[in-house]
């Protein structure tokens, strides 16, 4: 058995931390299989990667609203044939580098953890009928953007019963290709330890991720020495050097540089109050699973735009747009009510997202490359069903 985890970029973004997790359970399961994680940019060619996410970095900072406007316009509509006709020789040759990977691998199955990767492979495939790997699509977003290949993708391991209900309804995938799993992380963050502290005299432990590049806002507030009597602050600086050196030597604050070390992080998890954070999928989904009260103070424009207002919906998590954010903080961790409330909504996301996903994986991986059909497999919430002989 040979799996194919095709990602997007070499830098260690979401999409790279949930193919990453993937390979883990793959592994655990099945301990003789070959699984390779594949930068599909840097396999295709090393420069353009490099300048693709350098560009594409530049661009989000300094022309934000442009990005928005691409994102909503491209990468939110089925239209994006249209971009590919203007880029067909594009097209053509991450084809030719997709096939040629498929022809010397002989991989069993292939699954995509980014849209693009997957929009070249539903197009190799329609091409191919005797095209033999089985196709996954594992989704890192709260929704679906219109880049992903739907149609010609075998199964779909989705974040919600909303995103399920769109591939039903807008593109007549089969329910029995749909696993509900939510966005896959390290099973290490599902033992949640989160403890209300009762009286406003104890200190405080808040936690600022900003991603694999720092780009959370740190503001005035939370530098201010005055704070250091109610709060102490963990942030994680991803690879943002000069945001650590700025914060190293105030009192109240710990800078962090990335951490790879899943059991680190989880440690960190299980000491602090609140995280204020962006909506990245796969940062919300480890904070929900900790049933971490979540602070949203930033965000870049396009999908962690568009994942905010569906978290917002659910009232999964708290906005700070106001003047004085910790102001919204104080009041939110020091009402036992709304915290209890807001355990209960986390709860109830959590419950309907609670196929596992390596009970998913593992039925999926069985299926021989004749079958043709999947039969229901996956234990659904409240349904028992039998896994693949």
């Amino acid at each position: 058995m040979k799996i194919i985890l095709l990602s997007m970029f070499s830098v260690s973004t979401g999409h790279v931390k949930v193919a990453e997790v993937l390979q883990q359970k793959i592994k655990s399961c099945h301990p003789d299989a070959e699984v390779k994680i594949i930068d599909f940019l840097s396999f295709s060619n090393q420069l353009l990667e490099n300048a693709v996410s350098g560009f594409y970095m530049k661009w989000i900072k300094t022309y934000p609203e442009s990005y928005k406007g691409f994102y909503s316009q491209l990468m939110m509509s089925d239209d994006y044939r249209g971009m590919m006709k203007g880029l067909s020789l594009c097209s053509v040759y991450f084809e030719m580098k997709l096939k040629k990977l498929v022809e010397e691998e002989k991989p069993s199955h292939i699954i995509c953890t980014h849209s693009f990767p997957s929009r070249i492979l539903g197009k190799l495939k329609k091409k191919s009928l005797a095209f033999e790997p089985k196709t996954i699509n594992v989704y890192t977003d709260f929704f679906i953007n219109g880049v992903w290949d739907k149609e010609n993708i075998d199964f779909h391991l989705v974040p919600g019963n909303e995103t399920k209900q769109d591939l039903i309804n807008e593109y007549s995938i089969s329910p029995d290709c749909i696993y509900t799993t939510g966005v896959p992380v390290s099973d290490m963050f599902k033992n949640a330890k989160y403890k209300w502290k009762k009286s406003e005299t104890d200190q405080r432990h808040l936690l600022i991720a900003g991603g694999n590049n720092g780009l959370c806002v740190i503001q005035e507030f939370m530098v201010d020495p005055a704070m250091a009597d109610h709060y102490t602050f963990t942030v994680l600086c991803g690879h943002n050097k000069k945001l650590f050196d700025m914060l190293s030597n105030k009192p109240n604050i710990k800078p962090l540089m990335y951490i790879e070390d899943r059991e680190e992080l989880n440690e960190i998890y299980d000491s602090v109050d609140a995280i204020i954070t962006k909506p990245g999928g796969v940062t919300i989904t480890e904070a929900l699973y900790k049933r971490i009260p979540i602070f949203i103070h930033d965000f870049l424009p396009g999908q962690e735009e568009i994942n905010l207002e569906l978290l917002k919906e659910k009232k999964l998590v708290y906005l700070l747009n106001s003047d004085q954010p910790m102001e919204i903080i104080s009041s939110i961790l020091g009402d036992e009510r709304e915290l209890g409330d807001h355990l209960v909504r986390i709860q109830q996301y959590l419950t309907s997202i609670s196929t596992s996903v390596d009970e998913t994986l593992s039925a999926l991986l069985k299926i021989n490359h004749e079958e043709r059909l999947i039969q229901p497999a996956i234990k659904q919430p409240g349904v028992s069903k039998t896994l693949l002989n």
